[in-house]
């Protein structure tokens, strides 16, 4: 069986939208940073090889667990009771329900 990746996208327009002043630009900035930190941590690799070009950037894992934890998770239409994650190459898988439950308030 190959492994799957489990991807999702970043993107960065509209970061500080909200923001009126420059503490609320240094605040959204370190929360973002400790953000990625965290990632980095659980071992999310950045995927556009080469960097970012545009706004987005997309990030991937191979532990579906790592996934749910970081809130990779999407849903399909207005059902909000099943939880996928987006593959790379754009199929999606349902998350089993023990792994969501385990994750639940992360």
């Amino acid at each position: 069986m190959t492994k799957r990746t489990y991807i999702r996208t970043w993107r960065n327009k509209w970061i500080t939208s909200g923001a009126q002043s420059i503490d609320d630009f240094i605040e959204i900035f370190e929360s973002n940073a400790r953000h990625f930190r965290q990632w980095k941590e659980w071992g999310i690799q950045l995927l556009d090889l080469g960097g970012v070009g545009d706004d987005y950037a997309m990030f991937g894992t191979d532990d579906m667990e790592t996934a749910v934890k970081a809130g990779f998770l999407v849903y399909k239409g207005d059902d909000r009771e099943t939880v996928y994650l987006e593959l790379l190459g754009g199929e999606t898988v349902r998350v089993p329900e023990e792994i969501l439950k385990k994750y639940k308030n992360s």
